[in-house]
């Protein structure tokens, strides 16, 4: 071969090169600025304070990602079939990422692996699942909110103390790690838990199941609730039956009814979630991980312990009155 014609091939194949690279260039960087197509599927599209602001977080993290974000969700957390039918018209929808917001941790799998199957994004909030599937998951720690409880709490316990618990879905992660926590930071006092209920995330059914504990155990003198159904449901039962004071109560939330039941001297504390940070987060990670982005494969939204005492400080005051545009 010429010295002329091997020039002209390492030109020709420079140029090869170089214009690959361009088009590969080109090609991230016009995926980088079209707007992601996300849906984001809760538990509940309700009026709860707790979902509220995820839906919130997640607009947020929208605005500023340049998202298309679609939120659906079920009525409330019971309707566990609606919420797998509104899977698979997500999927049928092609998007790029699914934010998803697991009822159940078993009747959830089938579905959730379809949206593996599709090619989409996965990424979980709020709950975790019997199988571990998604990109990442973006929830708070609900064994550490528990522990903070617990920890909390056994200052109230003396040695004749019945304890109860009310809890939200029996089975759900974040039923058992809140749970389980709760029992760790009693620690020896944990033995003293006398019953634990589950209202399915009903503040009437757990109003009900309170006023059946107080009746089965006269002397109960400490109640938790773990979500914010449950906690608001006992803690009327409680306030109703004139036991305010007389019964030491803790929960996990922070709705504006039990901010309100803090300051009336019902609740002793509240462990507080930060769903707005759990809403933003979740759809900012799903849009690194459909970006290709490095993520955390677990990522903790937070929590705090907040009691009367402490509940006015400016920290704590952005955690209970969260302020968003």
């Amino acid at each position: 071969m010429s010295k002329k014609r091997a020039r002209l091939f390492l030109i020709a194949g420079t140029t090869l090169i170089v214009l690959a690279g361009s088009l590969w260039y080109w090609k991230k960087s016009r995926d980088a600025a079209r707007p992601l197509n996300i849906v984001l599927i809760q538990k509940a599209l309700d009026d709860t304070d707790f979902w509220t602001s995820v839906y919130l977080g997640g607009q947020t993290a929208a605005e500023e990602y340049n998202v298309n974000l679609t939120v659906e969700g079920p009525e409330n957390e019971r309707e566990i079939d609606a919420q797998n039918q509104m899977i698979l018209d997500a999927i049928a929808a092609r998007p790029d990422a699914i934010v998803l917001c697991p009822c159940s941790t078993d009747q959830t799998v089938p579905y959730a692996e379809q949206i593996e199957q599709a090619g989409i994004r996965l990424v979980l909030a709020d709950s975790t699942m019997d199988q571990p599937m998604g990109s990442a998951v973006v929830a708070t720690d609900n064994y550490a909110a528990g522990y903070k409880l617990g920890s909390y709490m056994k200052q109230f316990v003396k040695a004749d103390s019945v304890i109860g618990i009310v809890g939200h879905v029996k089975g759900s992660s974040t039923a058992v790690g809140r749970e389980a926590g709760f029992r760790a930071g009693l620690g020896e006092a944990g033995t003293q838990v006398a019953e634990i209920v589950f209202c399915d995330s009903d503040s009437d059914k757990a109003y009900e199941q309170t006023k059946d504990l107080l009746k089965k155990y006269p002397s109960m003198d400490l109640i938790v609730g773990l979500n914010e159904y449950s906690a608001v449901g006992a803690a009327r039962a409680v306030r109703n039956q004139g036991k305010t004071g007389t019964i030491h109560m803790g929960s996990i939330d922070s709705s504006i009814k039990q901010i309100q039941f803090l300051e009336s001297g019902v609740f002793d504390a509240l462990v507080v979630q930060k769903p707005f940070n759990m809403g933003y987060l979740s759809v900012e990670t799903a849009v690194d991980v459909t970006r290709g982005r490095k993520t955390e494969t677990s990522i903790d939204s937070g929590s705090e312990l907040i009691t009367k005492e402490n509940m006015y400080t400016q920290e704590n005051q952005k955690l209970l009155f969260p302020v968003t545009k």
